[in-house]
């Protein structure tokens, strides 16, 4: 079967050299060198790929670089980001994939360095003129590994002139995931290869292996009784498990030999009495005499008194044993355990006073333990003192603190005879007795089993002349772990008690400022709505939202009864309110949550690193373009619609497109004037997404801006108030709101009629993100995983006013009762980093500038 090797000199050969030479030497030098190569070849691949997408990004920007009013600008193009996050769900696609995990930075800096616009701290070393041509560079930035690409750009214009600096960096996640993707699919037939040498080899491996199963076959056939060393000579490689068996065995042997010996004890003092009960019992069959046979029968009473005890300490002394070993401590009050003890005791006492006494130091008396074995103990040694102590004198019991306030201390001093010096430690041992013991009842069990019960706790036991004649048993417990009395910071009362003393310094160094901050804390009370857990509250969840109360609090009630020791606090703000303090991070009460329509905002700060990610615990019916990098997570499906006064615009003048909206503004602007209302996109975050995407789908979306401002166009921050003007007749038209808020006017009875634009219907979703200094991240998962669910999008499609975005959902508020509904085509506006383009500083402004300019021509 198998031969030693020919270095061996003591028995033993190497397995590991045998199999090394047989699989790994063939193998692994291969595969590994392989594997490097194609590695290589995957990451060079990658970076190539998208290098070339990082360049054109570069070029589409130095291209829109222009020279207005004595400085350099640019207009940031769509493409230049939408290109870098192509891996992701294209516009319009609602079932595309997920979209492109990267985040993408970028700078322009003039030829001073002086930057235009972007992030200023990018890592870019400017070298004008260098090169016309892209250049490659990897950096860290924001705590991630980017690739960045930088060209130059001459800029010409009288009187101003010089190289313009372009960089645009991608973090590397969808170029490791391509490199890995690369890899997989290369390696896949060196896989294979491997499977068909793996195959070849395997009867040198059986070769290799076949001493094992000598071993296994060796043990298998010993008697069950034959607990000896393994004598064969084992492998090296398998030495060290042979020796851990044999001491194994060893071990065995000793604890069955340990046992024997407790049984043979066990046996030989259960013997004595029962073998007196016997003779008794001969004895009292063959007597006559009713005194004599009263007298066997105090006997055999005693007798089994006797026996009952000591079965009764063998089975007590098992249960400590057992229970010492898987001893799980909890907090046992010393003191009560004490006074429940001794008033069990006091029956059996008879006239044998016992006397408690518990110092005030020493409450509350807790320490860390098992009760039920502390009070076998504590039985025991009060049972001994009674059984001693005879009725002339009390037995005293005290607990007092250690000094030093090291622990407890526990006493039981009794006027018995006491126990020799030479005889403490033995009388400690099982069945060991004292020569005061000599003709009082006992089994010797009740000191071992103390001893047994203070060693597993950590305690030591001291037996002590009493002054005066008679045993001090002493037991020092350790002290238990500190206990804080302070309220933690984390709790409600140390946020309160951390605020007012917050508020306190304030005021005593700015007293003028001491009634504005009355005044803002009276603010946020007013802004924060608390739903109180349904149960036992165990933790807090604060969600900041930029979406009205009474869409989220179905939601909120409905998470409430899946989780009921969750309490829920509620603050609603405005989109561009909780964007400039999720970047402040300045809350005193830091949110776990943050929810807001405005997506473009929700991605910037995935994009700036102020998000943590959450994955998901179910997305498979939701689409791809609602999750960007498990960080933003979108939940609802919402178009921005037309609404108009029914009772005042005719079905036939009603644009059901936006061409037709130009026309009707255009043919009689006269009859439109202040009648015609939208979103105010300097000051609402979603109106400027909504326009931001119309200027970019809609060629003709200036033309209408212009036509809206001829016709004196009313303006507002929110979906609310422009269906306010509608609803009490101040406009006759509110341009691109939010569908599920008309839905729920409608539904309330108001003369508002809906239009879904039928050249295409921009939808957007609320989205969900968990900030970095989230307190609670994983509470403020379970409630994404909730939203995300199909009991959450039910919720968000029956109850919330909202539409729901999941495909498992088919009702009427749902993105497919939506299609089912509606001939306009649906233009998701999809999570990903191309939103940055229209949140770049230079186009905002120039947004703004044109939109404005738009809006208040006479």
């Amino acid at each position: 079967m198998w031969r030693k090797s020919a270095s061996a000199t003591d028995g033993t050969y190497s397995l590991r050299r045998r199999l090394f030479v047989r699989l790994l030497g063939v193998l692994a030098v291969l595969t590994g060198g392989l594997f490097l190569f194609v590695d290589a070849y995957a990451r060079r691949a990658a970076d190539a790929a998208f290098d070339r997408l990082l360049a054109a990004s570069a070029l589409s920007i130095a291209d829109a670089v222009r020279v207005q009013d004595g400085r350099f600008l640019v207009d940031l193009p769509y493409s230049s980001l939408s290109i870098l996050a192509q891996g992701g769900a294209q516009d319009g696609v609602e079932d595309g994939p997920q979209g492109g995990r990267d985040r993408l930075f970028y700078r322009i800096a003039a030829p001073d360095g002086s930057p235009i616009t972007g992030y200023d701290d990018l890592p870019v070393t400017a070298r004008p003129g260098a090169s016309v041509r892209p250049r490659f560079a990897d950096a860290t930035y924001r705590d991630a590994r980017v690739r960045i690409a930088t060209l130059d750009r001459f800029v010409a214009h009288p009187g101003l002139a010089g190289w313009v600096t372009i960089a645009v960096a991608q973090t590397r996640e969808e170029r490791q995931a391509l490199a890995r993707d690369i890899l997989a699919n290369a390696f896949l037939p060196i896989v294979f290869a491997l499977l068909a040498v793996a195959g070849l080899v395997w009867f040198g491996i059986r070769q290799a292996l076949a001493p094992l199963g000598t071993l296994e076959r060796a043990l298998r056939d010993r008697h069950a009784r034959d607990l000896s060393p393994i004598a064969m000579p084992p492998p090296q490689e398998v030495s060290q498990l042979v020796h851990a068996i044999n001491q194994l065995m060893e071990r065995l042997k000793s604890n069955l030999d340990t046992m024997q010996t407790f049984l043979a004890d066990a046996a030989h003092q259960i013997r004595t009495p029962l073998a007196s009960l016997r003779l008794q019992a001969e004895l009292a069959a063959d007597e006559d005499d009713p005194a004599a046979l009263r007298r066997i029968a105090q006997r055999v009473h005693r007798n089994a008194v006797e026996a009952s005890h000591l079965t009764s300490q063998l089975l007590n002394h098992a249960m400590v044993m057992h229970r010492s070993e898987a001893l799980k401590p909890a907090d046992v009050d010393v003191g009560a355990l004490l006074e429940q003890v001794i008033q069990r005791a006091r029956p059996v006492a008879g006239e044998t006073a016992i006397r408690l006494e518990i110092e005030p130091e020493a409450e509350p008396g807790l320490v860390p333990g098992d009760a039920i074995s502390l009070r076998e103990a504590l039985t025991n040694l009060v049972d001994n003192a009674v059984k001693y102590a005879g009725a002339e004198a009390a037995i005293e019991v005290s607990l007092a603190r250690r000094p030093g306030d090291r622990g407890l201390r526990i006493e039981v001093a009794d006027r018995g005879p006491g126990i020799p010096d030479a005889e403490k430690a033995t009388v400690l041992t099982r069945f060991g007795r004292g020569s005061s013991a000599a003709g009082i009842a006992g089994s010797g069990l009740g000191l071992a089993i103390v001893h047994s019960v203070a060693e597993a706790h950590g305690a030591a036991l001291s037996l002590l002349d009493r002054p005066g004649g008679g045993l001090v048993a002493r037991i020092d417990l350790p002290a238990p772990a500190p206990v804080s009395t302070g309220a933690a910071p984390g709790t409600s009362a140390g946020r309160a008690a951390l605020l007012a003393a917050t508020l306190a310094f304030i005021a005593t160094l700015c007293p003028p400022t001491q009634a504005m901050a009355q005044a803002a804390a009276k603010t946020a009370a007013q802004t924060t709505l608390t739903y109180p857990a349904p149960g036992t509250a165990r933790e807090r969840l604060r969600i900041h939202a930029a979406t009205d109360r009474q869409a989220m609090e179905p939601l909120v009630l409905d998470f409430q009864r899946v989780n009921p020791d969750v309490t829920v606090e509620y603050v609603d703000v405005g989109t561009s309110e909780l964007y400039a303090r999720a970047v402040r991070d300045a809350d005193t009460d830091k949110p776990d949550l943050l929810i807001s329509s405005a997506a473009d905002l929700q991605v910037k700060l995935v994009n700036d690193g102020h998000t943590q990610p959450h994955v998901p615990a179910d997305t498979h019916f939701l689409p791809g373009w609602a999750n960007w990098r498990n960080e933003a997570f979108g939940f609802t499906f919402e178009p921005a619609v037309i609404a108009y006064d029914r009772n005042r615009l005719p079905d036939d003048r009603v644009p059901r497109t936006r061409d037709a909206l130009i026309r009707l503004l255009r043919e009689d602007r006269a009859h439109y004037g202040r009648l015609v209302a939208t979103y105010d996109v300097a000051g609402s975050g979603i109106g400027y997404l909504l326009a931001s995407h119309d200027a970019l789908l809609f060629s003709q979306y200036w033309q209408l801006v212009g036509l809206m401002g001829n016709a004196q166009v009313r303006t507002a921050c929110c979906t609310a108030d422009l269906l306010d003007m509608v609803e009490r007749g101040e406009a006759l038209i509110a341009y691109n709101v939010l569908g599920s808020y008309a839905r729920a006017r409608v539904a309330a009875g108001a003369p508002i009629g809906i239009v879904m634009p039928e050249d295409y219907t921009l939808v957007i979703s609320r989205v969900a993100v968990i900030p970095k200094s989230a307190p609670r991240p994983g509470l403020a998962g379970r409630f994404i995983d909730y939203l995300l669910s199909t009991r959450g999008q039910e919720v968000v499609a029956g109850r919330s006013a909202l539409y729901a975005l999941s495909s498992t959902v088919t009702r009427e508020a749902s993105a497919s009762g939506l299609r089912s509904s509606t001939v306009a085509p649906l233009h998701p506006i999809a999570l990903s980093a191309a939103l940055l383009v229209f949140l770049d500083p230079l186009k905002h402004r120039h947004f703004l500038k044109l939109w404005q300019s738009a809006t208040q021509l006479p």
